[in-house]
């Protein structure tokens, strides 16, 4: 069975006050288009498949499939997007109960030649959980969520 969370605006301040909110930043040797083409693929995350269900260029509207082989694990749905800049997303359709609402976000620096940084904010609000914000996970979760960013995305652009 497929849920549908509520849907989240980019520029709505969901992405921080959210109750759960997990943040990483890693930086890498490459400029930042080269970067974008590698985080707007989704293919640095190991098993999961990334399917664009409608025609490019992907902007607001836009949606995506993301699988687990044949299992859906989530339909996302496009709110912004600035080249080699910022994407965002809001989790439209995910087989899984107890979610009101779940967005991301990949937000990209240029840090000077052949340097760039992306930070990717996850902000999730689990239905029927109070306002209250789990600010010590987010806290204990940045340095964990850095570094598997720094890896994964790291991989995957010396694979290419």
């Amino acid at each position: 069975m497929v849920f549908h969370p509520e849907i989240v605006d980019a520029s709505s301040d969901f992405y921080d006050r959210a109750p759960l909110i997990l943040s990483g930043r890693a930086e890498f040797d490459v400029p930042a288009a080269r970067l974008w083409r590698e985080v707007e693929d989704f293919g640095w995350l190991p098993v999961v498949s990334a399917e664009w269900e409608t025609p490019a260029p992907h902007g607001p509207g836009s949606r995506r499939r993301l699988g687990l082989g044949p299992l859906l694990l989530s339909n996302e749905f496009v709110t912004r997007v600035e080249t080699d800049r910022e994407m965002s997303f809001f989790i439209g359709e995910i087989p899984l109960p107890g979610i009101r609402a779940i967005a991301e976000r990949l937000r990209l620096e240029d840090l000077g030649p052949e340097r760039s940084a992306v930070t990717y904010t996850i902000a999730v609000a689990p239905a029927g959980f109070p306002g209250i914000r789990l600010a010590p996970v987010t806290f204990l979760a940045r340095p964990v969520f850095s570094r598997l960013l720094r890896v994964l995305i790291g991989r995957s652009l010396r694979a290419a």
